[in-house]
């Protein structure tokens, strides 16, 4: 839109010199001569290489015919506009040539008109100077800007990752305390307690006589109501503060002298139910002692994932130089070329049967393939409230 505006302009102070010299049709065929050329270039840049390439072709041909046709002069700004764009140096001293001979030819312009074209010119490339100064300063506002929301979205994502971080800090204090909780109740007042329905006991065993031996029954049962209650919170607090990913972290820690250890857990612990948790921690526990006992491979692949309608625990050790292929967990766990389903008869592989028997119990199912190494692969419903 600026070098639209700068070519009106251009247009219309060259038009005023011209009306000074022509008239008639002849300043109609001018006029338009020198219109059509001035937005004919500017669609022709348009078209990247190959305009610019004919716009070059055509700066050079209106100088050299300015040189033969001093009245034609009246078209330099125009040209100068665009020759001042391409950096033109051949075009530029030809129309300065052209310019020259036009000064001292015999037309029908007068030094008053010459001057107005040279100032015009000049203008001419004043404004073009002007309009790349500000297309250039439009260009690193744009690029600053896309850099500024480069640099809010990875802070951005930074801040989440430190919120998520955070969090993760905070739930697992959390699950700290309230395993530190959990242990201070069942090792004090869980004791307090035992040692209090003893003495109870004891004295009901003595004092049989009424009305003594009814209150005493009547304490022991509060007693028991009470040690009850503790119990159960106790395993509360227990199972809320069992982090599987912490716990499988734990459990892989020895594979790790051995063998490359791959961990991914897809799973909220929090929201999993616990039964399934224990049979998870379980059933990796198993994987992992199967593995330290038996593999000959170098590198463990172990993934809990937690879909809308089940979780699945894929335990796997191989070979990773025969792997290569596979980068990608979908890879490794879907790549089962070579590898042959294995059936575990009851009372054989207890540690395998003992997986089934789990997954089993959830209403789950339990694979193992052998080949490169071994794989267990096991699906366990959610829970239909859950799910």
């Amino acid at each position: 839109m600026k070098r639209f505006l700068d070519k009106i302009i251009i247009l219309a102070f060259t038009s005023v010199v011209l009306t000074s010299s022509f008239d008639g049709m002849q300043l109609v065929v001018m006029v338009f001569a020198m219109i059509t050329a001035a937005f004919m270039m500017s669609y022709l840049r348009m078209l990247g290489n190959i305009g610019k390439r004919i716009n070059i072709v055509l700066e050079i041909a209106f100088g050299c015919v300015a040189i033969f046709l001093p009245e034609t002069a009246v078209f330099i700004p125009v040209i100068a506009y665009e020759i001042y764009i391409d950096r033109q140096i051949a075009a530029g001293l030809i129309s300065v040539v052209a310019f020259v001979g036009f000064s001292s030819a015999d037309t029908d312009f007068g030094l008053h008109d010459f001057f107005m074209i040279l100032f015009i010119t000049l203008l001419a490339v004043y404004l073009s100077y002007n309009s790349e100064k500000i297309e250039r300063m439009e260009k690193d506002n744009k690029k600053i800007r896309d850099e500024g929301e480069i640099k809010k979205e990875k802070l951005s994502e930074k801040n989440k990752s430190l919120l998520l971080e955070q969090d993760k800090n905070i739930y697992t204090a959390q699950l700290a305390e309230r395993n530190r909780i959990a242990r201070e109740i069942h090792d004090n007042v869980g004791h307090m307690l035992s040692r209090s329905l003893l003495q109870v006991g004891a004295m009901m065993v003595v004092h049989k006589e009424e009305p003594l031996a009814s209150e005493l029954g009547s304490l022991r049962s509060t007693l028991d109501t009470a040690m009850n209650n503790i119990r159960e919170s106790v395993h509360d607090l227990r199972d809320e503060s069992i982090d599987v990913k912490t716990a499988v972290l734990e459990m892989a820690e020895p594979l790790k002298d051995r063998f490359e250890v791959r961990l991914d857990c897809e799973v909220e612990s929090v929201y999993m139910p616990k039964d399934i948790k224990y049979a998870t921690i379980n059933i990796i526990k198993e994987s992992v002692s199967n593995i330290m006992k038996y593999s000959k491979s170098d590198t463990v692949d172990i993934r809990i994932d937690e879909h809308p309608s089940m979780y699945q625990i894929i335990v796997r050790d191989y070979r990773g130089s025969e792997d290569r292929g596979s980068s990608s967990w979908t890879d490794r766990s879907k790549n089962d070329s070579g590898y042959t389903e294995v059936e575990i008869k009851p009372g054989e592989g207890m540690g395998l049967e003992n997986i089934r028997l789990r997954a089993e119990k959830l209403g789950g199912q339990a694979s193992f393939v052998s080949g490169n190494g071994f794989r267990v692969f096991v699906r366990i419903p959610k829970p239909k409230d859950e799910g």
